[in-house]
């Protein structure tokens, strides 16, 4: 069983820069956090899930934990922001899609592990047209609230022989060295040398991915 997993914002289509302004802008204006605090740390965190990254802010902030009722209510004005403002202009990163065709014609199994609400991803991939080339789509809820938890069901119930990961986050490189997988990290967002010092195997620009596929066959 060969698996083939993507990371999505970074590696598919890149609003990183604009998703850590919002979120900057948005902290300030309900808590009061400085916004290019808020922004780095977003842009830093790459790879982890949206609530961490609102629990660490508000921890900071208030001293306590976020409970589910305030989450809720920020993370809905996030998200609804994102799907107003800036999801209808998205387009594929360059070589994006061959990457996904070659994918979906060599492994057995595709799917995405975002750190983006699990609806919210899955509308995005539906946005994007991108629906038929994943076996799955997972993102983070109270169920899969990290990564972490989609590499375990994925190795539980698949058991595959190679796991491919590409991302960009250098969370995501400490995550697949975690599970012992073969990690391909993108410098859309952080430089090679910070990518190879978070643990990842490989790095390349997307337009050299699928010559790298075809080497790891």
């Amino acid at each position: 069983m060969k698996i083939f997993n993507t990371d999505y914002d970074g590696v598919i289509i890149n609003i990183e820069p604009q998703k850590a302004e919002a979120f900057g802008a948005l902290l300030n204006k309900h808590w009061g956090i400085n916004k290019d605090e808020a922004a780095r740390f977003w842009v830093e965190t790459g790879g982890s899930s949206r609530r961490y990254k609102f629990d660490y802010f508000y921890k900071q902030r208030f001293q306590k934990e976020l409970n589910d009722e305030k989450y809720q209510i920020i993370e809905s004005e996030y998200s609804h922001l994102l799907k107003d403002e800036f999801y209808p202009r998205l387009q594929l990163l360059p070589h994006a899609k061959e990457i996904l065709q070659y994918a979906r014609s060599h492994y057995d199994f595709l799917f995405v592990s975002s750190g983006v609400p699990m609806e919210e991803i899955k509308y995005l991939v539906k946005l994007n047209g991108l629906s038929e080339y994943f076996n799955l789509v997972l993102g983070t809820d109270k169920t899969y609230d990290s990564k972490e938890k989609h590499f375990q069901k994925i190795i539980a119930e698949q058991k595959p022989d190679l796991l491919v990961y590409i991302a960009d986050g250098l969370e995501d490189m400490k995550v697949a060295k975690d599970f012992k997988t073969v990690s391909i990290g993108v410098p859309t967002n952080h430089s090679e040398k910070e990518l190879f010092e978070a643990g990842a195997s490989h790095v390349c620009e997307l337009n050299e991915v699928v010559p790298l596929l075809e080497k790891l066959a």
